[in-house]
């Protein structure tokens, strides 16, 4: 059985999917205090970039406390695997 291609971006309404961390990246995401973005009452977290957040009012917030507040990473802008190459190569 085929499933059905994903869009890249989903509607207004729609939650975009979350990002797949390997153990050993959140383990870096766990201490890093870089700004990520989140929405009221939205489970994601997002680079300031991502294209789901167009016009959208956000919150800036570490990713460390992002992650202790439960929201859960974009699949869209992969915050986690952008911070963590980022705080891996200087």
């Amino acid at each position: 059985m085929v499933e059905p291609a994903v869009a890249d971006t989903p509607s207004a309404d729609e939650e975009p999917p979350e990002e797949d961390t390997d153990a050993a990246d959140l383990l870096v995401v766990a201490d890093l205090v870089a700004e990520v973005r989140v929405l009221d009452e939205r489970p994601r977290y997002h680079l300031s970039s991502c294209s789901w957040l167009a016009g959208r009012p956000t919150l800036g917030l570490p990713v460390q406390e992002a992650r202790q507040l439960q929201f859960t990473p974009c699949a869209l802008c992969t915050p986690d695997a952008v911070l963590v190459r980022r705080s891996r190569t200087g």
